[in-house]
């Protein structure tokens, strides 16, 4: 069960907005506009996700509804900080856009992505679906993992949102070895 305050200036069209009309008849039109958005959203009373963005468009299409977060600049992008179970920061996520299903609990995140952990894990690639429900994040597109001790890169991955589990598609690495000289002692 999630739930969600939204905190920004914002601008709610209605069905008599000439440009509404306009808007929808080239395509779909938002439902609300906000400027600086801010989206929290709890599980079982503890911090689970916060997403924050320069413009957050809302959308309803049939019985679905669905947010599109938009960074607007180069310098700014839209963030999500992600919490474990415990309710600490666990992750962050940036990317130049999302697309957010709320009722599904799936976030889309869009170009020039970038997750970090922690514990200094870095993931980049340029799509990325992080799924609430099983706190996974995936993708199949290429995705290069940093850690302090490796970098791999493949095509296709299913990981938990804090990195320490991963499975990757083809994929290469470089691994940090030690071997032990003759006297039996580490050497990087």
């Amino acid at each position: 069960m999630a739930g969600g305050s939204l905190g920004a200036g914002c601008q709610h069209r209605t069905e008599s907005d000439a440009s509404a009309r306009d808007a929808s008849a080239r395509g779909l039109a938002p439902t609300h506009v906000s400027w600086n958005a801010e989206f929290a959203m709890s599980e079982k009373g503890r911090p689970r996700a916060v997403l924050r963005a320069r413009r957050m468009e809302q959308y309803e299409d049939g019985d679905s509804t669905y947010s599109v977060w938009r960074s607007m600049s180069d310098s700014a992008r839209v963030r999500v900080v992600l919490f474990n179970e415990e309710g600490d920061s666990s992750a962050t996520v940036r990317a130049d856009s999302l697309v957010f299903q709320d009722q599904k609990g799936i976030l889309d995140a869009y170009r020039d992505v970038v997750v970090t952990t922690d514990d200094n894990k870095r993931l980049k690639s340029e799509k990325l679906t992080w799924h609430q429900a099983d706190r996974t994040i995936r993708t199949r597109r290429f995705v290069r993992i940093r850690t302090p001790s490796e970098v791999v890169q493949g095509n296709g991955l299913v990981a938990d949102e804090t990195l320490d589990t991963y499975q990757l598609g083809r994929f290469s690495a470089e691994v940090e070895v030690e071997n032990e000289d003759d006297n039996g002692d580490a050497q990087p």
